[in-house]
């Protein structure tokens, strides 16, 4: 995994791998609680089967680029009940990609960046959202949702990409912040000599991986904290069945992938809280060259790392109704601050997917027990590929430039698939 946290790096990176992929994902919870919303944009959607499929077949065929296969996702919940849900895969010809800008399409949805403020070194801007996607069911959902807020710091990461999964202990604070200093000053020696640049794919900073190419996955932490205003329209037969006006906490981050995620990663939790003086993010990754397991408490500003925490326990895995069994409970810890996290609610389940609304508890000797909501998802990447499960893709997932599987006509049914 390459750590960073970089809004000059939001743009659509290169891909010359088939079965690589590129998402940039937003979520948010309004004020009260009750709504919350994920939107994802993909360029090579690696839970595609048209995808897959080419992939297996014809490596060197334009079809098993990412290019060929551009989506969005779309959910829409009320107190953790799914009011609408898409997954729709577009013909390259209806999508966008921009190479300089974190500027995109797909099909009638849209988002672009925009700086609004820059003071020295800090600046302020935000995502404008565009939604406009109607599904063959009648369901429709129209709007504008942004993202805005405090652009990153760009060493906010530095230190953190030495670590190599769980460091117990993970020495003191003046040895992180030396470590962190001379982190920086080899990144800016490095950009200096131009070694490390926004085009070299998944190489990031002047690094490449440990096998020199570019396989590998890249997450770019742009906003772990944002100001979220939205306002759509849930539609359904061209009648308004909900005017959504809410403002509410959002997330923006940026992934890319130059191989199947299959390749990269046996299993995948993620899961971000929005504490009121701080927001956990975490991620654990159980690779196939080993563990990659972090979690960081961040300012509201997305400027200070203000704890690198441990995963020290994961536990009460539970069944899902196709025999999927993730954790619901994972600890933790910096020495005595410790964040226990439950995955409350299951607001989607799949065969290798599911995604939860979460609570987390923050105790420490010194401080008030905090408790927050948030958003968590769990994935088994292998799974995509069994083609057993594919018939219950084919009920959610649409392609757009072909007949509608009979399950998304209906309304009723295709809200059961939910």
């Amino acid at each position: 995994m390459q750590l960073i946290s970089d809004i000059r790096k939001d743009a659509r990176h290169p891909k010359t791998r088939p079965g690589s992929y590129e998402w940039w994902y937003f979520d948010g919870i309004s004020e009260d609680g009750d709504y919350q919303v994920v939107l994802i944009f993909f360029e090579g959607c690696p839970f595609s089967t048209r995808y897959i499929r080419s992939v297996d077949k014809d490596p060197q065929d334009e079809l098993s680029m990412p290019g060929s296969h551009p989506a969005i996702s779309i959910s829409l919940y009320h107190k953790g009940e799914t009011i609408f849900y898409c997954m729709s895969q577009y013909p390259p010809g209806n999508c966008t990609f921009d190479d300089t800008e974190a500027i995109l399409s797909v099909g009638g949805n849209s988002m672009r960046f925009t700086k609004r403020e820059s003071h020295g070194s800090d600046g302020f801007g935000s995502y404008d959202i565009r939604v406009n996607e109607r599904l063959p069911s009648g369901d429709e959902l129209k709007g504008i949702i942004t993202f805005s807020g405090m652009d990153p710091n760009e060493r906010l990461f530095a230190g953190e990409s030495g670590r190599k999964g769980n460091r117990k202990g993970g020495g003191s604070r003046a040895e992180a912040e030396a470590e962190a200093e001379a982190e920086a000053e080899a990144e800016a020696e490095a950009e200096a000599e131009n070694i490390g640049t926004a085009d070299s794919g998944i190489r990031e900073s002047g690094r490449e991986n440990s096998a020199g190419d570019e396989s590998g996955h890249l997450w770019n932490l742009v906003f772990p904290r944002a100001n979220m205003h939205c306002r759509i329209n849930l539609i359904s037969n061209g009648l308004i069945t909900r005017d959504l006006i809410f403002e509410g906490t959002g997330y923006h981050d940026h992934n890319v992938g130059n191989e199947p995620m299959k390749e990269s990663f046996q299993d995948w939790y993620w899961g971000r809280v929005h504490f009121p003086h701080a927001t956990l993010v975490y991620y654990v990754m159980n690779k196939k060259s080993g563990k990659d397991h972090r979690a960081w408490l961040i300012s509201p500003d997305n400027r200070r790392l203000l704890y690198s925490l441990e995963l020290t326990r994961l536990r009460k895995k539970k069944t899902n109704g196709f025999f999927l069994r993730p954790a619901r409970h994972l600890t933790f810890e910096d020495n005595e601050l410790s964040i226990e996290v439950r995955h409350q609610t299951l607001a989607d389940s799949g065969p290798f997917y599911c995604r939860y609304m979460s609570t987390a508890t923050m105790t420490h000797p010194a401080l008030e027990t905090r408790r927050a909501e948030g958003i968590a998802e769990y994935i088994r990447p292998d799974r995509i590929h069994r083609r057993i499960y594919w018939p219950l893709v084919h009920m959610r997932l649409r392609y757009v430039d072909q007949k509608p599987h009979w399950v998304q006509k209906s309304p009723r049914l295709f809200r059961w698939t939910w």
